[in-house]
């Protein structure tokens, strides 16, 4: 599976979404969005590793703008 990663257009956006994470008791890491099927990314993602699917609710909850996510749990 791949890192579950949740995509934002900008630093700021991803910076915030950790801090949220990080409020709710979900650790998260700020990194520059790797390239993904070859296409070059200019965004910024939080690295989830433990609880994704619950991370990405929180943060659409919160309104938050996700550009995408990778490494969803299949089921």
């Amino acid at each position: 599976m791949e890192n579950p990663l949740i995509m934002f257009q900008n630093i700021t956006l991803a910076v915030r979404a950790k801090n949220v994470l990080e409020k709710a008791g979900i650790r998260g890491y700020v990194q520059k969005t790797p390239s993904i099927n070859n296409k070059p990314n200019c965004g910024y993602s939080v690295y989830v590793p433990d609880n994704p699917d619950k991370a990405e609710e929180i943060l659409r909850t919160r309104g938050f703008s996700i550009l995408g996510r990778t490494g969803r749990s299949s089921g």
